[in-house]
């Protein structure tokens, strides 16, 4: 007697979930960024607003909100911690983009992979001397005027909220948005290569307001953003871009905080 063959059990894959399109993704993301950044502003603005009018209830509004605005343009402890704020509400955004819309875990949506420590290291060095090297160039074609960035270093005070927000928050947000979320979207459209130059280019578009007038540092950043963005194209995970990114920022700090200019500040 033959036993007839086993019976073959076919199961069906588990559906995945279906991608938006990528083109459709970043119209939402940078609408719900500029969105939310002018929404993050004139919430902060307003509450500034309010306050002052209850301290000096006579004075008209409009009078008020010029004198606001101009006290608040260069205020470093009013852009600090609303900065920081648009930053935590825009990683909300992307988890919501990349887990619900997507489907995906957040790691893989941002590339966030595992890096050897030695690499790490690597690129902080890589970025500790990729630094000077711009700053060099800086001072080789100076901008006509004071860039607006530098009219916010009015004080030590001042100075050191600056940096702490360049080395401990900037890295890690600027990374996550650009070389984790946008550079995959960009990858996906239009290849890696494409995707390494306009990430860098956004992201020194981003930072033009604060460098105007100074069209050849506006190029420079440019510059700097396509590296980062070769580094995560080359190592395959956005921690790379983060280390050399954040290497790079620490060195224009210790060269900023151990400068003349810094000492002869008020405190």
């Amino acid at each position: 007697m033959t036993l007839p063959p086993p019976t073959t059990v076919l199961t069906a894959e588990p559906e995945r979930p279906r991608r938006p399109s990528p083109f459709l993704e970043l119209l939402l993301f940078l609408l719900l960024a500029v969105t939310l950044y002018v929404a993050v502003q004139a919430t902060a603005v307003t509450i500034v607003m309010v306050r002052a009018q209850q301290e000096q209830p006579g004075v008209p509004w409009d009078e008020l909100s010029r004198k606001v605005a101009e006290r608040l343009q260069y205020s470093v402890s009013f852009l600090v911690p609303v900065q920081i704020i648009y930053y935590v509400l825009l990683l909300v955004v992307l988890w919501l983009l990349v887990c619900r819309l997507r489907g995906e875990s957040f790691n893989a949506g941002l590339s966030f992979h595992p890096f050897p420590a030695k690499y790490i290291g690597l690129g902080v060095l890589g970025g500790l001397l990729f630094a000077p090297l711009i700053q060099f160039a800086n001072l080789l074609v100076p901008p006509p005027e004071p860039l607006l960035f530098d009219k916010l270093f009015t004080s030590q005070t001042a100075v050191l909220m600056l940096l702490s927000l360049a080395v401990l928050v900037a890295p890690l947000m600027e990374e996550l948005i650009f070389r984790g979320y946008l550079y995959g979207l960009l990858e996906r459209l239009c290849g890696e290569n494409a995707a390494v130059l306009l990430s860098g280019f956004l992201f020194g578009a981003i930072h033009f307001y604060q460098l105007s007038p100074g069209y050849f540092q506006m190029v420079l950043i440019c510059v700097v953003g396509i590296v980062f963005s070769a580094v995560r194209a080359r190592a395959g995970t956005v921690v790379a871009a983060i280390a050399v990114h954040f290497g790079y920022n620490l060195a224009l700090s210790l060269l900023y905080f151990l400068s003349p200019h810094f000492r002869n500040l008020p405190p």
